[in-house]
């Protein structure tokens, strides 16, 4: 979780940090079997992402080599586009099946890009971003990101800013070179243009992200999924409404870009919409019973 762990912002735990919670309530706050496999690592990192500048060009490896190499969980990862402006790129993935060393010899001349799908993003677009896919991002963008909980990032290309002793920062392209799939990647292969409410977008190894779109209330009973349940408000504003103490009801307000984490221990609560054209994305974790205890450090 590092220096950068979430805080929560309201309500009885109001400054705690993510990590001081899950130390105390184990699998009540995250499920059971999620505990089993995660013990005190959140699972999954949520970030909202303002991307101006373009990003490195980078790749993240799976789970199994994060795990041999770095002590950490693979990174796979989904964007869901909540704003795009006009010169907004997502480079993702390879027009054509390439070789290390066409890439690697790109990479050096300055052109990595243009080895690589440059998609043109739009609101409500969702991008799916495996381990070993080259990708980057610029133009303007706002992403809600749903990941797994990791932050092994290898740097391969920089748009000449590593170059310059001002700006450079560490570059891992031959440490990644064996990590990256150099295969070609379709369009209908990572994104989903269109999602549809209710419906997951990307139901992965690890988790499920769907989005839906709020009418009316919305019951959430997070013990059917074996896990807590995080909300990222898409669009309008949504009120959390939760059985507290004594049958007094909890509840907590998000606007456009807040989250809200339900726990797996916690009875039926609602979200319910209060203005209109409202969405939210939510995410869970799926764990495998035979993988337990394989990447986690007590």
């Amino acid at each position: 979780m590092g220096e950068d762990e979430s805080v929560v912002s309201e309500g009885f735990f109001k400054g705690n940090t993510l990590e001081d919670i899950l130390e105390t309530y184990l699998g009540d706050l995250v499920g059971d079997a999620v505990y089993d496999q995660y013990r005190n690592q959140f699972p999954l990192l949520i970030k909202l992402l303002d991307i101006n500048d373009r990003l490195s060009v980078q790749v993240h490896p799976d789970d199994e080599t994060a795990s041999q190499r770095y002590d950490s969980y693979g990174k796979k990862e989904c964007w869901y586009v909540l704003e795009a402006g006009e010169d907004a790129v997502i480079w993702l993935g390879f027009k054509k099946d390439v070789t290390a060393t066409e890439f690697y010899e790109a990479c050096k001349s300055g052109t990595a890009d243009k080895l690589l799908n440059a998609f043109h993003p739009q609101k409500g677009e969702c991008y799916l971003i495996s381990p070993g896919t080259v990708h980057a991002a610029g133009g303007g963008l706002v992403i809600a990101e749903v990941q797994q909980s990791s932050d092994v990032t290898l740097r391969l290309y920089d748009w000449g800013r590593e170059n310059n002793p001002a700006t450079a920062r560490e570059m891992n392209l031959e440490e990644a070179l064996d990590i990256i799939d150099f295969s070609a990647l379709k369009a209908e292969d990572c994104i989903v243009r269109m999602p549809q409410s209710g419906k997951a977008i990307f139901d992965t190894d690890r988790f499920t992200m769907t989005k839906i779109e709020l009418t009316e209330p919305y019951s959430v009973v997070p013990e059917k999924l074996g896990s807590f349940v995080i909300y990222i408000c898409l669009e309008g504003k949504v009120e959390v409404q939760a059985p507290g103490v004594n049958g007094d009801n909890m509840f907590c307000k998000l606007d456009k870009g807040q989250v809200v984490l339900i726990p797996a221990s916690m009875d039926e609560c609602f979200l319910i919409p209060t203005a209109s054209e409202t969405s939210v994305l939510e995410a869970f974790v799926k764990v495998d019973e035979n993988e337990k205890d394989d990447y986690i450090n007590e």
